[in-house]
């Protein structure tokens, strides 16, 4: 476990050390008007934009699953 110089647990170096060991970032660059429209929508829907962007990455992973056990079905 990570410690602090005077040995008390240290939360803030544990939570960085699962953070790069557990989890990957996903970036890409759009133009502003885009992105601007994106912001706005999210706010107006009440969801935010990681919400929009992790539903549709699942969306993708589903579809793809799918599309593997249909082609397992018929053999294609």
């Amino acid at each position: 476990m990570p410690k602090t110089s005077n040995g008390d647990f240290n939360q803030k170096e544990y939570n960085a050390k699962w953070r790069a060991e557990n989890m990957m970032r996903v970036s890409a660059t759009y133009k502003n008007e885009f992105v601007l429209s994106f912001r706005k929508a999210c706010q107006k829907l009440g969801i935010s934009q990681a919400e929009v962007i992790r539903n549709a990455m699942q969306d993708a992973i589903d579809q793809a699953k799918k599309m593997k056990v249909d082609q397992k079905l018929t053999g294609t």
